[in-house]
């Protein structure tokens, strides 16, 4: 699990970097390799993450390079063109050690010979090793033309000493630092990330779909730190990721019995349920995130029982309801017309806010639907504070 999370954090710095250099590039994960960056659905780099929680070395021996370079092997062996169209790149948390092939394959060559050598110390790791986990990636190496070999190190880019999964945050912070306010990086990558797994999420569950533009990243990074320096409410990932999967199948909770109470259909319950887990999800975080002004929350809240109280009012003009039918009726009507309502929260203009709002109120009582509600779910907490 620490490496798929890895792999999805290293990406998105690695898409950050290259949105500077290449912003016409999209990546995907799990498509072509661990990672790849392409270009109108031909990859233009592989990439293999490698994470470990623990002190490593890329030896000319280790599992993780000769995994590598089955892989690269075979895809060469196929296309001897592959190196000359695209870079075959390792990033990982290891370190190669002095003198070995991965530390002649880093990214900057530390001599003009240094490929011409790496393939020497490869060849015979791969023909004196008798290590079984290597044994089919050290075969699909040396089953290669002398030609391929060099033309496949040729197109590789070792990058040992990665930064780990914490790391790899603190340089995503780093490389946005500039962009939110003073104070707001941190908030500003909570929001970014939750954005960019759903992205790879989507991208896994359907392999149709096309790979995340490096573009898309930069106007969604953007538009959260424009969100920032104009004081604007954002909408958490968080809450936009609660789904009727999520719900509950037995509730209890209050404002769904006072739904039960005047017989509102159960596909309205259900939905009602949705906005109410979602605007509760949505308000908790802003309050994590200390978003919300001074009593801001307190106010839209009072904005809301004004409002119902005032089409309660409305509604009982022409005369209160009597009979159990009557008050039915009544509840049903004015919870419908509470589920349509609309009140902004500052900026933010969703529809689930502003009813799962109001479904959050009537869990405490504080508005219902029933006429008698007081009496049938108790006393709101607002009353029984005055």
């Amino acid at each position: 699990m620490l490496g798929y999370l890895y792999q999805c954090r290293e990406a998105l710095l690695l898409a950050i970097v290259e949105t500077r250099s290449q912003p016409g590039l999209s990546v995907s994960i799990e498509r072509f390799d661990d990672v790849a960056f392409e270009q109108n659905g031909t990859a233009t780099e592989l990439l293999q993450l490698k994470h470990h929680v623990n002190p490593a070395s890329l030896t000319d021996m280790s599992v993780d390079l000769w995994k590598t370079l089955r892989i690269w092997s075979e895809a060469v062996a196929a296309d001897p063109q592959a190196p000359f169209e695209r870079r075959f790149s390792i990033i990982t948390t290891a370190q190669a050690p002095a003198g070995s092939a991965a530390e002649l394959l880093r990214a900057t060559r530390p001599s003009i010979d240094a490929e011409k050598d790496a393939l020497a110390l490869l060849k015979a790791a791969a023909t004196t090793s008798i290590s079984e986990e290597t044994a089919v990636g050290r075969k699909a190496f040396l089953a290669l033309s002398d030609r391929d070999q060099e033309n496949l190190l040729a197109a590789i880019h070792i990058h040992d000493q990665a930064p780990s999964i914490t790391n790899a945050r603190s340089e995503i912070e780093e490389q946005l630092f500039f962009s939110a306010p003073d104070g707001k990086v941190a908030d500003l990558v909570d929001h970014l990330e939750g954005w960019w797994f759903s992205q790879v999420v989507a991208c896994l569950a359907d392999v149709a779909s096309p790979a995340i533009s490096l573009l898309a990243l930069r106007a969604k990074i953007d538009e959260i730190a424009k969100a920032f320096r104009n004081n604007e409410l954002l909408i958490s990932p968080e809450a936009l990721a609660v789904s009727a999967d999520d719900l509950p199948e037995s509730d209890g909770r209050t404002f769904v019995r006072q739904m039960r109470c005047v017989d509102v259909a159960e596909e309205s319950i259900e939905l009602a349920k949705l906005d109410f887990y979602r605007a509760t999800a949505q308000r908790s975080t802003w309050a994590r995130e200390n978003a919300l002004l001074d009593g801001e929350a307190a106010r839209y809240d009072a904005d809301l029982v004004e409002r119902w109280k005032r089409e309660r009012l409305a509604r009982e003009s022409g005369g209160k309801p009597i009979s159990d039918d009557e008050k039915k009726t009544f509840g049903r009507d004015l919870f419908h017309w509470a589920s349509r309502a609309q009140a902004p929260f500052r900026n933010r203009h969703e529809q689930w806010l502003c009813t799962g709002s109001y479904q959050i109120l009537s869990d405490g009582v504080t508005v219902g639907w029933h006429p008698d509600h007081s009496t049938m779910f108790g006393t709101s907490a607002k009353d029984e504070a005055a």
